[in-house]
C-alpha cells in the first residue's frame, strides 16, 4: 500500500459494545494483512494521575479474539481521561485508527456519534469507522473497495490508500466521481478528471481490477448507492468546495454517520502511493 514498509500499529478504540467488537476484528484483519501490531485501547473517564486500572474481562476477550486473525503482535491498555484527546494523541504513532459505530457507550448513539466525528476530523492518519447496514449487523466481509474521486488533494490521498487496501485485501477497486451541470460538457470533463486522477496510479498496481464510475447526481447520493455491497468506502476529509479550515465536508460527515459499510477517511497530508486502472468511459454518462 505504501512504497516502504510502515511498522506502526493499527489502533482500535474499543468499549463493551457489539460494534466495538466488530471494529476490533476488522482492525485485527487489516493489521494481519499489513503484518503490523494491533493496539486495543479502552478509554474511561478519570484523570491521568489516577491509579491504573486493570483490563476488564471483555478487553482480554477481544485480545484473544485477535489471535485468530494472525495479527503478529497485540497490545491492550486501559487509559483514564478524555477519549477524543487520548485517541488523538495515540494516533500520532498509529498507521490507522479504527472506531466502532452504533456503540452502547460514548462511541455513538443512533449513528457514529460525536466522538467518532471529532476523531475523524482531528486525526491526520487514516481513520476507519466500522459500520454495518444497521445496528448490531456486522460489517460486510466481501465486495470492492469504493473510493470517492473529486480531484482534490484529500481525494488523491484516498484514491492511493484505497487502491493499496484493495490490493492488500485481494479485492477490486471502484473509483467513483459524481458531477452536476451541463449534460455534455460535464460528462466529458468528469471522465477526463477520473482518467487524470488514475493516471499516476496505474503503474503502482498493474494487476489490480478497477471499475470507473461517473454519475450525474450529488456526491452523497452517488457514494451512498455505491457503498451498498462494498467492503469499504474510502473518502477524503473534504473536497475542493469545502473551506480550508473545515475538518470534514458535509458529504464525508454524512457518509461517516450513515453509510452501509465501513468508511475510511484520509486527510491530504497522508502520503498516497496510488493504484491502477484503464480508462474506458461510456459514450454517455449514466443519469441519476
Amino acid at each position: 500500500m505504501q512504497p516502504t514498509p510502515d511498522p506502526r500499529p493499527v489502533l482500535v478504540a474499543v468499549d463493551p459494545s457489539d460494534s466495538a467488537r466488530d471494529a476490533a476484528v476488522w482492525a485485527a484483519e487489516v493489521a494481519a494483512d499489513w503484518s503490523v501490531p494491533l493496539h486495543l485501547l479502552h478509554v474511561v473517564p478519570g484523570r491521568s494521575t489516577d491509579p491504573p486500572l486493570p483490563p476488564p474481562r471483555w478487553l482480554q476477550q477481544l485480545d484473544a479474539l485477535a489471535v485468530h486473525t494472525g495479527v503478529p503482535d497485540r497490545v491492550h491498555e486501559v487509559v483514564q481521561g478524555n477519549v477524543v484527546e487520548i485517541v488523538s494523541a495515540r494516533a500520532r504513532d498509529a498507521r490507522m485508527v479504527v472506531l466502532g459505530s452504533y456503540g452502547d457507550t460514548g462511541w455513538s448513539g443512533g449513528l457514529s456519534g460525536p466522538v467518532s466525528i471529532a476523531v475523524v476530523g482531528r486525526v491526520q492518519c487514516p481513520v476507519a469507522v466500522v459500520r454495518g447496514t444497521a445496528p448490531r449487523v456486522a460489517p460486510p466481509r466481501g465486495g470492492p473497495v469504493v473510493v470517492g474521486v473529486d480531484g482534490s488533494a484529500a481525494g488523491a490521498a484516498a484514491l492511493g490508500f484505497g487502491a493499496g487496501l484493495a490490493a492488500d485485501l485481494g479485492t477490486s477497486l471502484v473509483a467513483v466521481h459524481a458531477w452536476s451541470g451541463d449534460a455534455d460538457d460535464g460528462c466529458a470533463a468528469a471522465w477526463r478528471l477520473l482518467a487524470t486522477s488514475l493516471a499516476d496510479v496505474r503503474r503502482a498496481h498493474p494487476l489490480l481490477p478497477i471499475d470507473q464510475v461517473v454519475e450525474q447526481d450529488t456526491p452523497l447520493r452517488v457514494l451512498y448507492r455505491r457503498a451498498e455491497g462494498a467492503r469499504m468506502l474510502v473518502l477524503g476529509n473534504r473536497g475542493w468546495s469545502a473551506p480550508e479550515r473545515t475538518p470534514l465536508s458535509e458529504t464525508t460527515r454524512s457518509l461517516v454517520e450513515s453509510a452501509p459499510c465501513p468508511v475510511v477517511v484520509l486527510h491530504a497530508a497522508v502520503p498516497a502511493a496510488v493504484p491502477v486502472g484503464t480508462h474506458s468511459g461510456p459514450a454517455r454518462c449514466p443519469q441519476a
